[in-house]
């Protein structure tokens, strides 16, 4: 730890350096969960519609056939890609940008806390969604869970 800060004031400018963090932990992570979110969904699209055809474009001609609309489980999914990556912005950015404002000014320590809080609680609604939306999982440890109670 102590060579770390001794590195850190041989850079001479911690402001860039808590600038640079931002974008490596919170906005790169978060274009390259766009793009692989976009991706996910046009699959899923794409697969849906090849296995459920439309009937409605079936029985319809090639002019007045409409927009296939989106499903329930694709609706579903965009629902939970939306959540995660608002929980990982929510959680991250507000962290490093405390961390910039307090390389720049001195800011108020209750501010530093109240924003580690806060990722903390976007860190665990993250873990608790993906308890609630892992069936397997859930099912597994509510078995694990009846067992040792059973006992």
């Amino acid at each position: 730890m102590y060579i770390f800060i001794v590195l850190l004031q041989w850079c001479g400018n911690q402001l860039s350096l808590t600038i640079y963090t931002l974008v490596i932990a919170a906005i790169l992570p978060s274009l390259i969960n766009i793009i692989l979110n976009i991706i996910i969904f046009s699959h899923v699209r794409s697969s849906a519609r090849r296995i459920h055809p439309q009937a409605i474009s079936a029985l319809t001609s090639d002019v007045t056939a409409q927009q296939p609309k989106i499903s329930r489980r694709e609706i579903s999914l965009l629902r939970q890609m939306i959540f995660m990556f608002l929980m990982f912005i929510g959680g991250w950015t507000p962290v490093y940008i405390v961390n910039i404002l307090d390389a720049a000014t001195d800011l108020n320590f209750m501010i530093v806390q109240i924003a580690v809080i806060f990722s903390q609680i976007c860190v665990l609604g993250i873990v608790i969604n993906l308890f609630i939306y892992n069936h397997e999982l859930r099912q597994y440890l509510s078995n694990k869970i009846r067992v040792c109670f059973h006992c």
